[in-house]
Parts: C-alpha cells; sequence; structure tokens
C-alpha cells in the first residue's frame, strides 16, 4: 500500500494525519506541540528514521500523539538503503514532574509498511498483517525538558508488540505553539 502510493500523495497524507492530531481542537487546547527529532532501532544497528511528531494536550495531565517515522536500513550486503514508514497514535499520561521536566507513559496504536521476518526470534506474533502493512500496539515512555519559552527537547523509549527487534529510542525537540 505505501509502496504504491506517489511520494507526494504519501507526504499530503501524513502531514494531513500530524496536523490533525496536532489540532483538531485548537481553540480550546491547553496546548499543541510539533516536533521533529532522530529514531534509533535499538534492535538493529543499521536502521535509523527521521521523527515527526504532534501533541495535543487536552488535560494538565493527558495528552494524544501522532507520530510519522521516515525509516532508512541499511543492507550491507546488497550494498543498498532500504527506507520504510511507521506512523502511530495514541495517548501519554504525566507521571511526574521534577522540577521543571516532564515523565510520561503511554499507549497507542502503530503500523509500519516492513516486511517482518516472522521467524526471526527477535519477532513476535503480538501484532496482525493486513497485505503489506503491520498493525501492532506500542507502550511509550517520554521525557521533556523545557528548553525556553515554547522550545522543548523530548526523549522516549518505545516497546512495540512486534517484538524487541521493532522497539525504538527517539530524541529531538518539541516546539508547542501555546502555553
Amino acid at each position: 500500500m505505501w509502496n504504491s502510493l506517489p511520494a507526494n500523495k504519501l507526504k499530503s497524507t501524513v502531514l494531513f494525519i500530524v496536523t490533525l492530531f496536532g489540532g483538531f481542537s485548537a481553540f480550546s487546547q491547553k496546548a499543541i506541540d510539533f516536533g521533529l527529532g532522530a529514531t534509533i532501532s535499538t534492535g538493529l544497528q543499521d536502521e535509523w528514521a527521521i521523527h515527526l511528531k504532534s501533541q495535543y494536550h487536552f488535560h494538565t495531565k493527558w495528552n494524544t500523539y501522532g507520530e510519522y517515522n521516515l525509516f532508512f536500513r541499511r543492507d550491507v550486503i546488497a550494498q543498498n538503503t532500504e527506507t520504510y514508514h511507521a506512523f502511530g497514535v495514541g495517548v501519554n499520561y504525566q507521571l511526574w514532574e521534577v522540577s521543571t521536566a516532564k515523565i510520561y507513559t503511554g499507549l497507542g496504536y502503530t503500523a509500519n509498511n516492513f516486511p517482518i521476518d516472522k521467524r526471526n526470534p527477535d519477532t513476535s506474533k503480538l501484532f496482525a498483517s493486513t497485505g503489506n502493512l503491520n498493525h501492532a500496539a506500542q507502550l511509550k515512555f517520554l521525557g521533556t525538558l523545557p528548553l525556553g519559552e515554547h522550545l522543548h527537547l523530548f526523549a522516549e523509549y518505545n516497546i512495540t508488540s512486534f517484538g524487541k527487534r521493532y522497539d525504538t529510542f527517539t530524541f529531538g525537540f518539541i516546539y508547542r505553539l501555546s502555553e
């Protein structure tokens, strides 16, 4: 599905999803965040991604998120670089606030178009596939640290039900549109 979409159509779709989750109720929100970062696969060394994030804080402790990752995987044997897409949506809850840093945990849905090898010992059986799209649950641990009035540093660790091969660490910057 993702590979058959033209690049400009895919970019428009992702931008729409990120914008929708970030600002679906822009006039009654507590805060809307947009973020950019890098994702590193903790299960495979030769894999990294560009990360786009959007969050809507509808309560002082709760926020919803939408995220998109464009993964790059270097195949050393074939000497080429593969790309695949992953997106997720979910909700985060603030557990602690230490000084100005905030620690969240969250649960969500994630999907990717990576051809998963089900025989790999690092792959679980707790996901579903439809066509070339894989669906799974995601557990998120997120920390944010304000660097200024609107700029925040974030780091997150994502555990997916695809198996430990697909767990990721992400870090980057968030720009908050309103406080």
